[in-house]
């Protein structure tokens, strides 16, 4: 939800709503659906204690991302509960750079056959490190599950700022960094800065070299950016391509040395989470606040010096916010059952989330939803989905849903039943939680 409805009050969002419906009308309904408007938050019941986790040491990890060679859950976390309070752009968080400046965030591996987290250690970094989304890709040049490339945003403050209050608050960049499996340290590669990487959310590794990146808003602050959210016509955000060079000679910070970036999708409302689909050249899209996920297709270039593009094929509505999705594959789906499907986190009561995101001891409640493709044939050419609510929280053991991810549990082991861990995590959660479901 990061990057989603960010006002100060109930009543300011009331206010905006009613502005909001002035100018779209037709979506008011659906609003009201989105952000909760009546809705009660509960939770699912859990009748067995040992189908329920909750990970130490993962405090604020606002992404998760399975990475199927390795069977790892790899996560960036805040890792203090107070910066995220005082400083964090995503939420029009600006109260305090200095806070900022001295965050020490962490890149994280998830172990689901332990349920624990390691904190691992930079080699090449020191930070600041204000954490948000990030994507995991295998090292093309190794077998699979031997090294990925992880990229990762980080929301700096902009010291040009303090010169002149013209200047963008934030200065946010995407930091690359290089994981042996199984190591205790992750490598830093480079940072990566360009002028059109603006309000960045999430993003999707195209190679070690090369990624989409969502700016979540075009209005960094204030009441623009509030209506922005709020208007489901306001379709300003983008995602953009981003390509570079690896350096070597330690100019990696704050530079777009040796950088090119291009729009590579427009026109959509509160452009957010970002995943990879079922093909390479498959990629999920969210629209946060209007609760809906784009299902799209990456265009390749028809001539050289032009860059990929993104092309919607499809979208899929759901009944909250939406946020980071991803892709389950089903290992064991077989020529009866397959399980594979959309995942997707949100909140359940987005309306809430103004009078609460300054309170750490907020109840916001936690989501999830999964959509698997219908077997209908009489539907028609365009794919049909059956969604249904996988989780829910009222938080009183997760705090906000911003990801989720499903791993498989060998049938055999739950007597031929077919069920999987769902974890889960939230952009202002104390820790990730993992509940086992049925498939």
């Amino acid at each position: 939800m990061a990057g989603g409805p960010s006002l100060a009050s109930s009543g300011a969002i009331l206010v905006l709503a009613i502005f909001a419906a002035f100018l779209y009308t037709a979506e008011l309904p659906r609003a009201k659906v989105v952000l909760g408007f009546g809705r009660k938050q509960s939770s699912t019941v859990v009748a067995n204690a040992n189908d329920f986790h909750t990970i130490p040491d993962t405090v604020h990890c606002e992404d998760l991302h399975y990475h199927e060679p390795s069977r790892l859950i790899f996560t960036a976390c805040e890792g203090v509960e107070a910066t995220r309070y005082a400083w964090f752009p995503a939420l029009g968080h600006f109260d305090d750079p200095n806070v900022g400046l001295k965050a020490q965030g962490s890149i994280e591996v998830i172990d689901p056959n332990t349920m624990k987290a390691k904190k691992l250690k930079f080699t090449n970094f020191n930070g600041p490190f204000v954490t948000h989304g990030i994507d995991v890709i295998d090292d093309p040049d190794k077998p699979k599950g031997k090294a990925v490339y992880l990229f990762a945003v980080n929301h700096l403050p902009n010291p040009a700022f303090a010169e002149d209050a013209s200047e963008p608050k934030a200065r946010s960049i995407i930091e690359v960094f290089y994981y042996d499996i199984g190591s205790d340290s992750v490598e830093h590669v480079r940072s990566v800065w360009h002028p059109l990487i603006t309000t960045p959310n999430d993003i999707v590794a195209v190679s070690p070299t090369s990624f989409f990146v969502t700016n979540d808003h075009f209005y960094r602050d204030g009441i623009k950016r509030e209506i922005e959210t709020l208007y489901f016509g306001a379709k300003w955000s983008n995602t953009i391509f981003v390509e570079f060079t690896e350096l070597t000679d330690g100019s990696f910070r704050d530079s777009d040395v040796e950088v090119k970036a291009s729009v590579a999708l427009d026109g959509v409302h509160n452009n957010n989470g970002l995943g990879h689909g079922r093909t390479p050249s498959e990629v999920l899209v969210v629209s946060c606040a209007s609760g809906r996920l784009h299902i799209a297709d990456v265009v390749s270039p028809k001539s050289d010096g032009e860059s990929p593009k993104i092309a919607i094929r499809q979208s899929v509505a759901f009944d909250s916010t939406l946020d980071n999705p991803s892709w389950f594959r089903d290992p064991y789906a077989n020529s009866t059952y397959d399980a594979s499907g959309l995942v997707v986190a949100g909140l359940p009561r987005g309306v809430d989330l103004p009078k609460n995101q300054h309170n750490p001891r907020g109840t916001d409640g936690a989501i999830v939803w999964k959509a698997s493709p219908s077997r209908d044939e009489t539907a028609g050419n365009e794919e049909t989905w059956v969604k249904r609510l996988l989780f829910e929280d009222d938080s009183t053991h997760i705090r906000t849903a911003s990801a989720a991810v499903l791993v498989a549990i060998d049938p055999a082991k739950e007597k031929g039943e077919r069920k999987a861990w769902l974890f889960v995590t939230g952009f202002i959660s104390t820790n990730v939680v993992a509940a086992k479901v049925a498939l």
